[in-house]
């Protein structure tokens, strides 16, 4: 029996039609549309392609969501990169292009392990980035005790955003200026002005 090229196929222009496809369903509209049909019609194929170039539709979400976190990588190592780079964390988290597709891919981590570890990695690898440069600021400032342990200000930064936006999904906004002061003065105390 020929193994299936297609799965190992990187490059091909279909692969990344259906690709394409799937992410753009997921912005549009959610998990329900990620289906075989939907993505295949979507990219303008037949449905056989998709299982031609994925062994699974666990294996295409991986791949959705690895494309996009490679998209969220630069632009995260372009946040650490710069002279202050909590409040560029900040930033980039509370105007995430792709904050809507991330409620997405927790529903669809309900229905495939492989995403959910996946996500979990690829978030404890983010995380750990975090924490270093937390860490280094805390070191080059002297701050031997700050209000936040390097772990805890990582999570709040990631988490406060997250809420915000997907509060801010559903039209309610309510308490985030608050949140947003508050985030604020404290990133000044491991970055002033």
């Amino acid at each position: 029996m020929v193994a299936n090229r297609g799965y190992t196929s990187t490059s091909a222009a279909t692969r990344l039609k259906l690709i394409e496809a799937a992410s753009d369903l997921l912005d549009r509209e959610g998990y329900p549309a990620f289906t075989v049909r939907r993505i295949a019609a979507h990219a303008g194929v037949k449905p056989q392609l998709v299982h031609y170039y994925f062994r699974s539709m666990e294996e295409l979400v991986v791949t959705v969501f690895q494309r996009s976190s490679a998209s969220y990588f630069r632009m995260h190592d372009e946040a650490l990169s710069g002279p202050r780079p909590l409040h560029a964390l900040w930033h980039l988290n509370c105007n995430l292009p792709e904050a809507r597709r991330v409620m997405e891919y927790v529903s669809l981590a309900k229905i495939y392990p492989a995403l959910r570890e996946a996500m979990r990695g690829t978030g404890e690898s983010f995380r750990a980035l975090q924490v270093e440069a937390i860490e280094r600021i805390c070191e080059a400032r002297g701050l031997t005790d700050p209000p936040l342990p390097p772990h805890a200000l990582a999570a709040l930064i990631s988490a406060l955003a997250r809420a915000m936006l997907i509060e801010g999904n559903v039209g309610m906004n309510t308490g985030h200026e608050g949140l947003r002061t508050f985030v604020e003065a404290t990133l000044r105390y491991y970055e002033p002005d």
